[in-house]
């Protein structure tokens, strides 16, 4: 079976015009594959904006509710330019509910006047959880079925709060019994649960992650990684104009560039793939037509 895995995060999905851009990609790709896993990343900086949320919250700062609102307005634009008439109801009040329950625990910080790491979590969990539902019901107003799948109910980890580690074998399992039916799906990055249903994340970056364990449990023939470069280049593009992209490279130097900074790809990302020996391509969202760069064990 031909199944991919295609993780889009960054600037990928700042905005509704961006989000358009990532479905183009996916239903160009729809018919291509037997099955599709879309991994999403929170909105470019919703993550950074909860992390000041929950610390204003923990410090009794009035401040945290005005940056909720930012927040809930980010996520009710995008809803606003993305979700055909017929389904926006149904939508909103789903997300409102979310919004209802991250206030909640907003409100409790700041009466408990202190920021543990759990609840930290909770708090950063919502920007995956927000982005990733979006997008599916903007992925069915395209008129494409997508069946959206809450990561916390198949990434299971330790209670290392801030940075939990992932119980391999149970979520294998999970997942490759989660993904048995459809032919498209959408999930988070970044966020698990404890096996008493706590949630968890997998530290900063980690969708990249998330994107390989999925790959690894159902098997799949490629991992694709989609940011807003043309793929790893010899240098970081932002400050060397010069930097030439690394058309293909090995999962050993990879993984070393990304331990020492290479910020186009989490380094955890490259061990499930070598496991099962899936290749990695790491993709730009902006210039989709570009061969990317090939991570495998070449």
């Amino acid at each position: 079976m031909n199944i991919k895995v295609m993780k889009f995060g960054g600037t990928s999905v700042a905005h509704a015009s961006n989000i358009n851009k990532v479905i183009d990609i996916i239903l160009d790709v729809n018919n291509k594959s037997d099955k599709i896993v879309i991994v999403v990343s929170a909105l470019s900086g919703i993550t950074d904006d909860l992390i000041m949320l929950a610390n204003l919250a923990s410090k009794g700062d009035l401040k945290y509710k005005i940056i909720f609102q930012a927040i809930c307005g980010r996520h009710d634009q995008v809803i606003k330019e993305l979700i055909d008439l017929k389904n926006k109801k149904r939508v909103v009040q789903e997300i409102n509910e979310k919004y209802d329950e991250l206030e909640k625990i907003t409100a409790n910080i700041f009466s408990a006047g202190e920021l543990s790491l759990s609840a930290l979590d909770a708090v950063m969990s919502f920007g995956e959880r927000l982005s990733s539902y979006i997008i599916g019901e903007a992925i069915e107003s395209r008129g494409i079925a997508c069946e959206f799948v809450d990561s916390r109910e198949i990434i299971k980890t330790d209670d290392n709060f801030g940075g939990a580690s992932v119980d391999l074998e149970k979520s294998h399992k999970l997942i490759s019994d989660h993904f048995k039916n459809g032919t498209l799906y959408i999930m988070g990055g970044f966020i698990g649960s404890t096996k008493d249903g706590q949630t968890t994340t997998l530290s900063r970056g980690g969708s990249d992650y998330t994107a390989s364990l999925v790959g690894a449990a159902l098997d799949a023939a490629v991992i694709e990684i989609w940011t807003d470069v043309d793929g790893i280049m010899t240098e970081d593009p932002k400050k060397m104009k010069n930097a030439l992209l690394i058309p293909e490279i090995s999962y050993e130097k990879a993984e070393e560039m990304a331990y020492n900074g290479a910020k186009v790809i989490h380094p955890k990302t490259i061990r499930p793939a070598v496991l099962k020996n899936i290749p990695i391509y790491v993709k730009n969202t902006f210039n989709p037509r570009g061969s990317g760069t090939k991570i495998s064990n070449r």
